[in-house]
């Protein structure tokens, strides 16, 4: 896969959620409808004025087509291409129709010689009207356009370039829904795959006629985004999702990145007068040049970034290396590519065997379903694959992030220079695309660490429940205070990333987290040793400044987490943040899983989320006392001891001196949260007590703070 270079290097303009996709609202759900089922327009309507929302002043309007080949890799293609076929698509462009007035006329007044497939498919377009007609008439000038191809490919002159085969269906989907969403758009373009769903299309096209053109209506701009994000969404393999756009007689391309809408102007399809001139016949036969050359471009190119012209079924990760890593830990990964179903040759073959046995840092993955996603219009993008590696139930993590923001899989690394236990087995990791328009796309290969812990215990028994939660708390606790040691703070301890497979409970989802006093001297005496990589020589691996990354990651302290499990402080944008932060979401998680069946946690008081400053003072409320904990939290019928369990946690994270904290934990951002350490052995593991209380639970961070009203905290606004 050629390297894409980015269209704009400005830095994106953060919108909404900051870009970060720590905090997914209720509207991030996903619900799969059946074929053929429309949802309400009042659903439709919502969340294109959202989309529409998000997107915000983020667009580019008339983004060159020179430019945009350019940053795909194909500027020298696109003018070869030009070069040899200068008359290409002429004769349909001298017969192309009128569109105007809302209506769509055929061509009356040509010169020389032309094809008029408005006239020679009068039989198909009769009595259609206005955008039915215009949309008709796209599928058959595609048919006349890959007739005229055929004729030149059979009649090359020497020197010349083929022309590239026209490889998509072309399907009409105004009265008939893209199968499994409920999205008709007037076109899809799809691979040749055995079914045509969502993961099929390759681009989508919506055609318009207005009369004024010059811009689309707010509606019609809601459309063109919703099909945008359903494919960002929908398909893993993304750079950007393709929508052309012909409004009236105009042509666009809207590509929707993960920074920005890119508004590619293409120029006219039709005429637009009844007043025939040859120049304008030359503009049109350039849009349809530029039109046939972009869908004829191969999927890795126009976007994706792996080739999914075969539907996939396996993912192999390529090691190569280009970064000094003087042999302390992976080098950077950059090669991925999809392997088909159908390729026998792969699937069947020794190549497989090889792939699954080398022990070079290559990798195969066989993907089963997509579990997870978390995306936005804007901003980071996150799928979440099951599978199986080497015969172990596997997850591949692919995550679109801002470069100036810490990878996952760099955390990860730093994680393993030292044990730390409750952490996933990380089978292969690296990044696929180091920066297109200001994000990575990276990828982490890791184990199938079970099921969330309330879904795990929802099947057990009070007394069963009695003996395992406290364990758990136990495990988590070590593994909390181990990473904080080696220097990670998680930062969105959750329902759904604390998981339990045969009796082990597992941290996951670290891609929130942050390095604590990066490049410190504290950061060089957390190295354990001269053949383990220091903080910094895993920055550099991973090709990102530590210096600014760690900045930035402390400027979005304040907002980073999931909200229902957000501690009192983080509800209320403190800006300083530790481990007894993540130990106050552990709390949550707790009284979350062991709430008795039949409850709902949007009804409990405790979890009941309106806005961020109203939830901080509600549980600083429901902290002063036991008793209103448990009742609030809808806590108060379980077990004795896992009622006491839960006391000792909210003595130890909020009297520090047999005092409840005052509302300074919620009013006072410079506030430094102290804990009751003669609580911690009654629920914490021992080696937990021993690493934390050191330093009271909270690691010095030198120079941090005043980051936070430093330049880099409009980062997080």
């Amino acid at each position: 896969m050629s390297e894409l270079a980015p269209p704009n290097k400005t830095p994106p303009k953060q919108t909404g959620v900051s870009g970060t996709f720590q905090t997914p609202p209720k509207t991030q759900k996903h619900t799969e409808l059946p074929p053929g089922e429309l949802e309400p327009p009042e659903v439709r309507d919502k969340r294109r004025q959202r989309l529409l929302k998000c997107l915000g002043d983020n667009i580019w309007h008339n983004y060159p087509f020179d430019k945009f080949v350019k940053s795909l890799g194909v500027k020298e293609q696109y003018r070869q291409f030009m070069k040899d076929w200068p008359d290409l698509f002429l004769d349909i462009a001298r017969g192309s129709p009128v569109v105007k007035s809302k209506k769509v006329t055929g061509i009356t007044k040509a010169k020389d010689e032309y094809v008029d497939i408005f006239r020679d498919s009068e039989d198909v377009l009769k009595g259609l009207k206005s955008e039915a007609l215009l949309v008709r008439y796209l599928r058959e000038l595609i048919f006349g356009m890959k007739a005229a191809v055929g004729v030149a490919n059979g009649r090359i002159l020497a020197g010349r370039t083929p022309i590239p085969d026209w490889r998509l269906i072309t399907t009409d989907h105004q009265s008939e829904v893209i199968r499994g969403t409920p999205h008709k758009p007037d076109i899809a373009f799809y691979h040749k795959y055995k079914t045509q769903d969502i993961d099929a299309v390759h681009a989508i096209l919506e055609a318009k006629i207005d009369v004024c053109p010059d811009e689309a209506p707010e509606d019609t701009r809601g459309q063109l985004a919703d099909y945008g994000h359903l494919l960002n969404d929908k398909q893993a393999t993304r750079t950007f999702a393709p929508v052309f756009y012909l409004h009236g007689h105009i042509l666009t391309l809207h590509a929707y990145y993960r920074d920005k809408l890119y508004i590619v102007e293409l120029g006219q399809l039709c005429f637009n007068t009844d007043s025939w001139a040859p120049e304008i016949a030359g503009l049109i036969q350039e849009c349809l040049m530029q039109f046939w050359f972009l869908l004829t471009l191969k999927s890795d190119i126009f976007g994706h970034f792996c080739d999914v012209s075969k539907k996939y079924s396996s993912f192999i990760f390529s090691q190569n290396d280009n970064v000094e890593s003087k042999g302390k830990g992976n080098s950077k990964i950059e090669v991925l590519y999809s392997v088909s179903m159908d390729d026998e040759d792969v699937m069947d073959g020794e190549d497989v065997i090889d792939v699954m046995d080398d022990e070079d840092g290559t990798a195969l993955f066989c993907f089963e379903k997509t579990i997870a996603r978390y995306s936005y219009m804007i901003g980071c993008h996150v799928h979440l694959l099951s599978g199986t590696y080497k015969n172990h139930a596997a997850v591949l993590k692919l995550s679109w992030t801002p470069v100036n923001r810490l990878p996952e899989g760099a955390a990860y690394a730093i994680l393993n220079k030292r044990p730390v236990e409750g952490i996933p087995k990380i089978f292969s990791s690296g990044l696929l695309i180091s920066n297109l328009n200001g994000y990575r796309l990276e990828f982490v290969l890791m184990e199938y660490c079970g099921q969330p812990m309330a879904e795990y215990l929802k099947v057990k028994t009070d007394d069963q429940k009695d003996e395992l939660v406290p364990g758990f708390v136990k495990q988590l606790t070590l593994c909390l205070a181990q990473a904080n040691v080696t220097g990670v703070l998680h930062r969105d301890i959750s329902a759904g990333n604390v998981c339990v497979k045969n009796g082990k409970v597992y941290v996951i989802d670290w891609g929130c987290a942050k390095v604590i006093g990066w490049g410190t001297a504290e950061d060089a005496a957390r190295d354990t040793g001269p053949t383990q990589p220091s903080h910094i020589d895993v920055a550099e691996q991973w090709g990102f400044n530590a210096t600014t990354v760690g900045q930035v990651e402390v400027a979005k302290d304040p907002f980073t987490g999931t909200p229902p499990f957000m501690g009192i402080p983080m509800l209320s944008s403190s800006p300083i943040r530790g481990i007894l932060d993540d130990l106050e979401s552990i709390l949550y998680v707790v009284m979350d899983a062991v709430r008795p069946a039949g409850t709902n946690r949007d009804d409990v008081q405790g979890f009941k989320f309106l806005d961020y400053p109203s939830l901080a003072i509600t549980r600083w409320g429901l902290i002063q006392e036991d008793a209103v904990l448990l009742e609030e939290f809808g806590v108060k019928n379980i077990n004795p001891r896992l009622k006491e369990l839960i006391c000792v946690m909210r003595r130890f994270l909020f009297e520090p001196e047999n005092k409840v904290m005052n509302h300074r934990l919620w009013w006072d951002k410079k506030f430094v949260r102290r804990a009751n350490w003669d609580a911690a052995p009654e629920f914490m593991h021992p080696k937990a007590v021993e690493l934390l209380r050191e330093d009271n639970g909270q690691l010095t961070r030198p120079a941090e703070d005043e980051i936070n009203a430093g330049p880099f905290k409009k980062l997080a606004l």
